[in-house]
C-alpha cells in the first residue's frame, strides 16, 4: 500500500505545481504581454502620425531641419534638470536581470521615457526598440511590485507571485513583439542576457510576446517590418557573397562603436544640456540631404525601417548606399554621444541594410535586396554580439526562410570580424 500512495502523492504535488504555473503565465504574464504591446501599438501609432504632421506643416518652411534642435534640448534638459543624468538603457536593462528594483525606480523611470519620446520622435538618429524594451521591462516591474503589495492584504494573490527578472523580460518581450511585429524574436532579444539564453528563463517572454504581438496585431495590423518587393531562391552565389558582406559588416560595426566612443569622450566635458544641443546642431546639418535631395525621406531620422523599405523598393544604386551609410551612421553615433535616448537594434539594421545595397549595386544589380537584408542582420548580429537573434528576426520579419542560410553565414563572419576588433 506504502508503495501505491507514494507516487500517487508525486503526481498530485507534481499537477499542483503545473497548475501554479499555468495561472501565473496566464492571469499575470499573458496580460502584462497584453498591456506592453497595446502601450507600443499606440506609441508607434502616436509617433507615425507625429511624423506625418511634422513634415506636411514643417518640410515647406525648412523648419524641419531645425528639429533635433528642439528634440535634443528637450530630452538632455530633462535629463539634467531632474537629476537622473545621461541614460543608457541598455545598462538599464543588463542592471535589471541582477536588481530589478535598484534598474527601474518609479519616478525616474517616467523621466527616462519622456526623454525617449523626445529624441526618437523629434529629430534623433535611435530606435524605439530599446525604449520600448525598457519600457516593457519597467512595467513589468511595477506590476511585479503591485502584486506583491496586494498580496499581504489578499493572500490568493500570493498563488500568482512569480520572480521580479520573469515580469522584467516579460514585460519587454510583450514590447519587443509589437516593435519587431515579430513574437518570436521579442522573446528572443528580451531573455537573452550576456549572450546566454537559458530554456527555463524563455517560458513567461515567450507567453508575453505572444499576447504583444496579438495586441499589436488587433490595432496596427499583421503587415510585415520589412516589405519585400519579390520572393528569394537559395544558390550558392549568394552564400559565397555573404562572406566579404559579413567582413564589411563586422568592420562597420567596430567603425560604429569606435566613432560612437570618441564623439562620447570629446563631449564628455561639456554640461549634459549644452552637449545635448551641439550634438543636434550636427543632426539639423545631417538632415540636409534627405530634406533637399530626397523628398524628406528620413535618413536620420528615428530608427531607420523607412531608409530600409526605400532600399527594398528601389533598384540598387552603389552611391546613394554608401551615401545613406555615411548619413547613418555619423547621426546615429551622434545622437547616443550628446545625451540622447533610444536604441541601436534597428539604426544598426539600417546601417547594415545600406551597406548590404551596396554590394546589391555591385554584385547583384539584376536581384537587387538580397545584400540588403542579409546587410542587416549580420550588422545588428556584430553590433549587439549575438547570432540567434538577428537571424530569427530575418525570418520573422520577411517571411523568407530561404534568407536564413546566407544570413547565417554573413551574421557570423561578421560577429567574429567585430569581436576581434573592438
Amino acid at each position: 500500500m506504502a508503495v501505491a500512495i507514494k507516487p500517487l502523492f508525486l503526481t498530485r504535488s507534481r499537477n499542483l505545481r503545473l497548475l501554479s504555473h499555468t495561472r501565473r503565465l496566464l492571469l499575470l504574464v499573458f496580460p502584462l504581454g497584453v498591456l506592453a504591446g497595446w502601450i507600443m501599438a499606440w506609441t508607434i501609432r502616436g509617433f507615425q502620425h507625429l511624423a506625418e504632421a511634422l513634415v506636411h506643416h514643417l518640410a515647406p518652411s525648412h523648419l524641419i531641419l531645425l528639429l533635433p534642435l528642439v528634440g535634443l534640448f528637450l530630452a538632455t534638459n530633462l535629463l539634467s534638470r531632474s537629476r537622473v543624468g545621461e541614460v543608457s538603457l541598455a545598462e538599464d536593462v543588463h542592471m535589471g536581470h541582477a536588481d530589478p528594483y535598484v534598474a527601474f525606480p518609479f519616478r525616474a523611470s517616467l523621466i527616462k521615457a519622456a526623454a525617449c519620446a523626445a529624441t526618437v520622435g523629434l529629430g534623433g538618429s535611435s530606435g524605439l526598440e530599446g525604449p520600448g524594451k525598457w519600457m516593457g521591462a519597467a512595467l513589468g516591474l511595477q506590476l511585479h511590485r503591485a502584486t506583491a503589495a496586494l498580496s499581504v492584504t489578499f493572500r490568493p494573490i500570493r498563488r500568482f507571485l512569480t520572480s521580479a527578472r520573469t515580469m522584467v523580460t516579460s514585460g519587454a518581450a510583450g514590447a519587443l513583439a509589437a516593435v519587431f511585429r515579430a513574437p518570436l524574436s521579442g522573446a528572443l532579444f528580451a531573455a537573452e542576457h550576456d549572450g546566454n539564453l537559458r530554456t527555463e528563463h524563455l517560458i513567461g517572454p515567450l507567453v508575453a510576446a505572444a499576447g504583444g504581438y496579438l495586441a499589436f496585431a488587433a490595432l496596427m495590423g499583421h503587415g510585415p517590418l520589412l516589405q519585400m518587393t519579390r520572393p528569394y531562391g537559395l544558390r550558392w552565389t549568394e552564400i559565397l557573397y555573404a562572406l566579404p558582406l559579413g567582413l564589411a559588416c563586422g568592420l562597420t560595426s567596430s567603425l560604429f562603436s569606435a566613432l560612437q566612443a570618441w564623439m562620447r569622450r570629446a563631449l564628455a566635458p561639456i554640461p549634459l544640456q549644452w552637449r545635448g544641443v551641439i550634438g543636434a546642431l550636427g543632426l539639423c546639418a545631417l538632415l540636409l540631404p534627405g530634406h533637399l535631395q530626397f523628398h524628406d525621406l528620413p535618413i536620420t531620422l528615428g530608427g531607420g525601417v523607412e531608409l530600409i523599405n526605400h532600399l527594398l523598393a528601389l533598384p540598387p544604386n552603389l552611391k546613394l548606399a554608401l551615401l545613406f551609410l555615411a548619413l547613418k551612421l555619423v547621426a546615429t553615433a551622434l545622437t547616443l554621444a550628446c545625451g540622447g535616448v533610444g536604441g541601436t537594434w534597428l539604426p544598426c539594421a539600417a546601417l547594415g541594410a545600406a551597406l548590404g545595397a551596396a554590394f546589391d549595386a555591385w554584385l547583384l544589380p539584376g536581384y537587387g535586396g538580397l545584400m540588403t537584408v542579409i546587410g542587416a542582420t549580420a550588422l545588428t548580429g556584430a553590433f549587439h554580439g549575438t547570432l540567434l537573434v538577428p537571424v530569427v528576426f530575418l525570418a520573422e520579419t520577411t517571411a523568407q526562410a530561404s534568407l536564413v542560410v546566407p544570413a547565417l553565414v554573413a551574421t557570423t563572419v561578421a560577429y567574429l570580424v567585430a569581436q576581434e576588433w573592438d
